[in-house]
């Protein structure tokens, strides 16, 4: 009897160590599974990264190539030569019509690139190659999704290219750097402006004894500025505008006009500062087209500087975005370089402020003959844009884009060319008291 209890006994045992070992198994099992469909799912995630856009963005200083993807991209460059070539491999992302037809986005005037080849260089990596016109000094970066007002971006990688020959080895891209290329830029290229639309550059236009005046036309390149309701972007107005004063201002005796852009590329607000003083400019004039969170508002405005809070909370909200530009089109070096900082121990200079507020109210009552204003005094801000320590400076919202009568306006090159009237107008009457 007490064998037949044990052979029970050993029966249930080896029955619970079975089981004991099915369940370990089972677990295993499915921690295995687990994890294996982790690893399928990032492989998947990976592999999902898609292209959303390409931009190429060539200009007199240096040409922008961006890649905006679903995620981070996986990014490396490297030189090749005869010929000379940049090469530019991307993971995780594969052929697409958008990639194969990059090589339809370079221009003939582009500086630096000639042309673009695209392929499948293995299973997980596309190879784009940049024949180059010149060697170049390359800077990149990776920029993080961004929503501000109208705008929206995913991830981009911003490759900068520049000329090799104006930039030595040891030197960092900064604001006043990149603004010694501009300016050396216009320079060489005076006997080719022709192909830039309605640009008329006087042979006697390097006279010293003039007046220099220093247009700014906001936003470009990755930064459109506000958009209208019809789709109409800031940054194209505010060129076509400067543009057009521009010529009128070159065809005086008097009077010099430079542009810190000419084409649409994407200008870092320090370097627009920069400029300005490189050129010893007497005066700095920022062209805009504001938008509001409503289209109600309409009419122009003139704002000038203040490092005291500004003098409403419609100018604090507009400094902001227009401040925020950095971050939108993406500044791929440092700032706040020489220009900058020095700006900042010279803040405390009154002449400049004074001069700034006596130009700003002959500004916007010549602008008041041509367009209703959205306020009837001049407003204070602390726009990154004013910030030239010694140049008389305003920054001038010629209408509201947010507003549909005001963006039909302008978009037609009468009203454009009112404003630039009027524009000129102010200059021209600020300019005469200097010579006085």
């Amino acid at each position: 009897m007490s064998g037949e209890v044990n052979k029970t006994r050993r029966r249930i045992i080896q029955l619970g160590l079975a089981s004991s070992i099915s369940l370990v198994l089972n677990k295993l099992y499915a921690d295995n599974t687990t994890q294996n469909k982790i690893n399928n799912d990032t492989s998947t995630q990976l592999n999902q990264n898609h292209l959303i856009a390409i931009r190429v963005w060539p200009s007199d200083i240096y040409t922008r190539v961006i890649l905006e993807t679903s995620h981070k991209l996986q990014v490396k460059y490297f030189f090749l030569t005869s010929p000379d070539r940049l090469a530019i491999d991307i993971t995780n992302v594969h052929l697409n019509d958008l990639l194969k037809k990059l090589n339809t986005q370079v221009m003939a005037n582009d500086p630096v690139i000639k042309g673009i080849k695209v392929g499948q260089f293995n299973p997980t990596t596309v190879r784009i190659v940049l024949y180059l016109k010149q060697n170049i000094k390359v800077q990149s970066q990776s920029l993080d999704p961004i929503k501000f007002s109208s705008i929206e971006y995913s991830y981009r990688y911003l490759l900068d290219i520049y000329p090799a020959s104006a930039i030595s080895q040891q030197e960092d891209l900064s604001d006043d750097l990149l603004a010694m290329l501009k300016l050396s830029s216009e320079s060489s290229q005076d006997t080719k402006r022709d192909s830039y639309p309605s640009f008329k550059v006087p042979s006697n236009n390097k006279n010293k004894a003039k007046i220099i005046v220093v247009l700014d036309p906001g936003h470009g390149g990755e930064d459109p500025g506000a958009i209208g309701m019809f789709k109409t972007k800031e940054k194209h107005v505010v060129l076509a505008i400067a543009k057009k004063l521009y010529d009128m201002i070159n065809q005086t005796d008097y009077m010099r006009a430079e542009m810190t852009r000419t084409h649409d590329i994407f200008i870092p607000l320090g370097t627009r500062v920069a400029i300005a003083r490189k050129t010893h400019a007497d005066l700095f004039v920022s062209i805009h087209a504001d938008a509001f969170t409503s289209p109600e508002p309409s009419g122009s405005s003139v704002f000038t500087l203040s490092d005291k809070g500004a003098s409403s909370s419609f100018a604090r909200w507009l400094a902001s975005t227009q401040n925020a530009s950095d971050q939108i089109g993406g500044a791929s070096f440092k700032t706040q370089s020489t220009s900058v900082r020095k700006v900042l121990l010279d803040m405390s200079q009154t002449w400049t402020r004074r001069q700034s507020n006596h130009f700003g109210g002959i500004m916007l009552n010549n602008i008041a003959k041509v367009h209703k204003l959205h306020n009837k005094a001049i407003e204070q801000a602390n726009f990154a844009v004013l910030k030239a320590p010694d140049i008389p400076s305003v920054l001038v919202e010629t209408a509201f884009i947010s507003n549909p009568r005001d963006e039909v306006k302008l978009q037609s090159q009468e009203f454009q060319q009112e404003i630039a009237n009027a524009l000129f107008q102010g200059v021209s009457s600020y300019a005469k008291t200097i010579l006085k």
